[in-house]
């Protein structure tokens, strides 16, 4: 498949496009140029519709990765300690103009070329709020943790409404926290506390998670799908993803250390 991406040089999509790009013909688009395995990413603003249409033509899918990402709009952390409320408030801002704005152009630039199947990168944040004691399912009614997250659930919907009047598929994956991200400053913390909220999901499980959302077929026209990986005491309900083919191929261990629970096809 020729599959565009957005946001390539993003957190998540930097890891993952090594390896995609062995299964799949990849576009790759940034809000900055660049190079990513040996591919160049092409400089393109998804607030922008039109830069957006014309790097959307001639693809047979999307993977729509850009968000506002927070470690750009503060990068100050001791201005970010003297002063939350306006640093959150322009993360609000970024947030409405990427994952809104952003969001609604790169589904309504796949629709106006005929690009039939996209899989949208939202955010296991979107049923954060969910008390704690609960079992959490893809079915639960969403309650997001934050206002990211809100963002985030818009998009959901945005899909849902493409899917269903515009003839698309449109898969849905609700990320995780990446492991391991060793650079994030509370990664040892996250690793460490007795008491972490398990959202943990491997580079791997990312990776095959897309690659399924790519090239499932038959399988339903819209979706949202939990995506992490197996580890204690999970209390996210992973079962929707076969679905669209995808199950957790890694266990993420108490200390951290990762082992293969599956032998999976694919990426």
């Amino acid at each position: 498949m020729k599959v565009l991406i957005t946001g390539a040089l993003g957190h998540i999509a930097s890891r993952i496009v090594p390896q995609l790009v062995v299964r799949h013909e990849l576009v790759l688009t940034d809000l900055n140029a660049g190079e990513l395995a040996g591919l160049p990413v092409h400089p393109v603003d998804i607030t922008d519709l039109e830069a957006v249409a014309r790097i959307s033509k001639g693809v047979d899918a999307v993977v729509h990765l850009a968000i506002a990402s927070a470690r750009s709009i503060v990068k100050d952390r001791e201005a970010f300690r003297n002063d939350r409320g306006e640093c959150y408030k322009r993360f609000n801002e970024a947030s409405i103009e990427a994952n809104v704005r952003g969001t609604y152009h790169v589904f309504e630039a796949a629709r106006e070329n005929g690009v039939r199947r996209v899989v949208y990168g939202s955010s296991l944040t979107v049923l954060l709020g969910t008390p704690r004691y609960e079992k959490v399912t893809d079915d639960l009614w969403p309650r997001p943790s934050n206002f990211y997250a809100v963002t985030k659930l818009w998009g959901e919907q945005l899909a849902e409404y493409y899917a269903r009047t515009h003839g698309m598929t449109i898969y849905c994956l609700r990320f995780g926290t990446p492991h391991p991200w060793k650079e994030h400053p509370q990664y040892a913390q996250w690793v460490a506390h007795p008491c972490r909220d398990w959202t943990f999901v491997t580079y791997h499980d990312l990776a095959r998670a897309v690659d399924a959302g790519l090239t499932f077929q038959n399988g339903p026209a819209f979706g949202t799908y939990t995506v992490v990986s197996d580890f204690p005491e999970r209390r996210f309900d992973v079962s929707a993803g076969a679905k669209i083919g995808w199950q957790p191929a890694d266990f993420v261990e108490r200390d951290g250390s990762v082992r293969p629970v599956a032998s999976p096809a694919g990426c």
